[in-house]
């Protein structure tokens, strides 16, 4: 038994680095190793011979091609191959010996047939246009070997070859024409198209179709006419007639991806729909009119959709209209849609989603209410192929009439609608939501808790009625706060221990989430008012002012309060009588606007302030926090003991200012003056205890 120390070094032996033995063996060293019977000497050869000088390996390697070996035989057909991908980025002097070189062994015909066809394998790896072609030529021409050879050429798809092809043309026969013109046929350029075209007249049918088809793949127009004359002239009892049409069809289409004749593309195609009759081609022409053409092809879409004999290709012309992705095609589209019966109309559901907008939204609706099963099931398969946030809620009108396989289709489109939507538009937010339910409501149990992660990134008020069942699978607390609040006001008396377990939760959120930010989230709901409760705003103010205010001394003027306030009297200030401005209601999420008393007492609104006073009730003494956002600066009062002041020239933000009080149990009186230098003027309050939650108060009417 070897030992591990020994077996450790005849295993480096053997992957001793090419370096190595590159210093080591000589070329007759390794072509030694070559033709011997040892696998691992065959390694060592195809590892290192490609490596050597290839002039100087070339001719000890093409005796081993011939082997009776096959190993070998492999082992030097891949060397060859090596050396004659390494020569293709040779010098152009050594690369062209190389060549000259195969040329020579490739026409000795003392070589086994096997070595001569690896050697012109290698020749179409590495032939260029600068090859002298005369033993390709020659080669090309003997019975025997002209497959091989046309194979190689085409392979090696350069112009010398395609012209090596052409030039064989003239000196065979009409049967042998047909292979050497189907290899033209798969060439990129081809030198001899003039040639090719007179062939158009041979008295072959099969030299005719392989001429054709070389035109064809050209792409070239100049010969289209012939073509189609051609075709015409061609019985229909002819086999081959229908390879003729085919390569008309396929000219047009060449024509058109090459950026030719847009307008004699566009004729081509209209020839085919009047006067070929093989169905296929016809529909293939069809849909070329949708794919490259323009909204001057619909009138001929059209012709063919109101003419009941045509009924077959009907679908194409559906499908063409699909493919006309141009804004120029809307239009017209969606008057010819008016022309057609609704059982057609259906068709164009494709179109009408692809464009994604109104006016195709409301024929879509239109088309959902008066066609029934198949209505809505091609309605489902053209929102499978371009998911829209538009079309999402005309999902529920559809589900009722789909089998499971079908709904399970409509899971899959949904989710990538919601995987299109990278960025969201705001306008765009309340689809995305009700996407979101829609998905729920479908999907398989197991993915219910992912799209519940989507639910919560976009809330709508219809989400309540999905999440309510859930609140007993899943941790309210983890629910965002547009969801909690807009299942708080939906809950009645029937949720009363639920809806009480959410007033919590929205308290805590309110006291450890930025209220701007909650703000912003939920600025449409319909619930603003409850809103301002539920957040501790104070909602019901009493207004005084404006009074004329010196931004120099701003709060040196105390206006004669505090004082017992009587809301029912004039106050009088400077000889002048001011009214109370009674029970006035806070606007949107919670805030006072002032700039109305300006207005009413025709004053204007710059180096002024007003007064706001309220009462409201605590059931016991507590501490609390005053969250004061105002517009200009302010000065607080609790129960007329002046607490804070802060003359400023800012926008109001709310929450700007916290500042601790003290509530006594029972009534309590807050009166705040409210400054301004120019511009807006309003103001916001909030009372919350200690720890941020809003506090709990009611506002005592006065």
């Amino acid at each position: 038994m070897l030992t591990p120390l020994l077996t450790l070094i005849l295993i480096i032996s053997v992957i001793q680095s090419p370096a190595d033995y590159d210093r080591a063996l000589s070329i007759e060293q390794l072509v030694g190793k070559l033709n011997s019977d040892n696998p691992q000497e065959h390694a060592i050869a195809r590892q290192l011979l490609p490596l050597k000088p290839p002039m100087e390996v070339l001719p000890k390697i093409i005796p081993a091609l011939g082997s009776d070996n096959p190993d070998i035989r492999g082992v030097a057909k891949n060397i060859l191959f090596d050396i004659t991908n390494r020569m293709t980025k040779a010098e152009k002097s050594e690369k062209e010996q190389y060549i000259n070189a195969l040329l020579t062994y490739f026409a000795d015909t003392s070589l086994i047939d096997l070595s001569r066809e690896y050697i012109l394998k290698a020749l179409s790896f590495i032939v260029d246009d600068e090859t002298p072609p005369e033993i390709l030529q020659k080669t090309l021409l003997e019975p025997l070997w002209r497959e091989k050879v046309r194979t190689a050429l085409v392979e090696n798809g350069t112009m010398l070859s395609a012209k090596i092809l052409c030039d064989s043309l003239s000196l065979l026969s009409d049967e042998e024409k047909v292979a050497i013109l189907l290899g033209l046929y798969q060439m990129e350029k081809v030198p001899c198209i003039e040639e090719i075209a007179m062939l158009l007249d041979n008295p072959m049918m099969p030299v005719k179709v392989a001429s054709a088809r070389v035109i064809a793949n050209t792409g070239s127009v100049l010969y289209a006419s012939k073509l189609l004359d051609m075709c015409k002239s061609t019985p229909e009892t002819e086999p081959l007639c229908q390879e003729l049409w085919d390569a008309y069809v396929r000219l047009a289409e060449k024509s058109a991806l090459k950026g030719g004749n847009w307008d004699y593309t566009m004729f081509m195609y209209r020839n085919i729909i009047e006067n070929c009759k093989i169905p296929e081609l016809v529909e293939s022409a069809i849909i070329g009119l949708g794919r490259y053409g323009d909204e001057t092809v619909i009138p001929d879409l059209e012709a063919i959709l109101l003419n009941s004999e045509k009924e077959i290709f009907h679908r194409a012309v559906f499908h063409a209209i699909k493919m006309l992705n141009i804004p120029s095609a809307t239009q017209p589209i969606l008057k010819l849609c008016s022309k057609l019966p609704k059982e057609k109309q259906i068709y164009l559901l494709p179109f009408l989603i692809q464009r994604n907008n109104e006016e195709g939204k409301t024929i879509v609706q239109n088309l959902l209410k008066e066609t029934g099963t198949n209505g809505k099931r091609m309605f489902l398969n053209a929102f499978y192929e371009t998911p829209s946030l538009l079309y999402v809620d005309y999902i529920p009108s559809i589900i009722e009439t789909l089998e499971e396989p079908e709904k399970q289709k409509l899971v899959e489109c949904l989710w990538r609608v919601i995987a299109s939507c990278h960025e969201v538009e705001e306008s765009d937010k309340q689809l995305m939501g009700r996407a979101n339910l829609y998905l729920f409501k479908l999907c398989p149990p197991e993915e219910r808790e992912m799209v519940l992660e989507e639910i919560k990134k976009f809330p709508v008020p219809e989400t309540v009625d999905v999440l309510l069942p859930e609140l007993g699978k899943e941790d309210p607390k983890n629910l965002p706060f547009p969801l909690l609040f807009e299942l708080y006001n939906t809950l009645n008396d029937d949720n009363k221990e639920k809806r009480n377990q959410i007033y919590e939760i929205l308290r805590e959120q309110l006291a450890t989430i930025s209220l701007e930010k909650i703000l912003g989230s939920i600025s449409n709901s319909k619930n603003l008012p409850q809103f301002c409760s539920l957040a501790g705003f104070v909602n019901k103010w009493n207004l005084l002012g404006p009074f004329p205010w010196n931004t120099q001394t701003p709060f040196d003027e105390n206006y004669g309060f505090p004082q017992p306030v009587s809301l029912d009297s004039p106050y009088k200030y400077n000889d002048k009588d001011y009214v109370w401005k009674k029970d006035v209601s806070t606007e949107g999420w919670g805030y006072v606007g002032l700039m109305g008393l300006c207005s009413q007492s025709s004053t204007d609104c710059e180096n002024v302030c007003a007064f706001a006073y309220t009462k409201i009730e605590v059931s016991e003494d507590t501490s609390a926090f005053a969250c004061i956002g105002s517009d200009d600066g302010f000065r607080l009062w609790i129960n007329q003991e002046e607490i804070t002041n802060k003359h400023v020239d800012r926008g109001m933000r709310v929450d700007e200012d916290k500042v601790g009080v003290h509530l006594k149990k029972g009534e309590n009186e807050i009166l705040l003056q409210i400054t301004q230098i120019k511009g807006g003027w309003n103001f916001c309050f909030r009372l919350t205890d200690t720890s941020g939650k809003p506090l709990i108060f009611n506002i005592k009417p006065l």
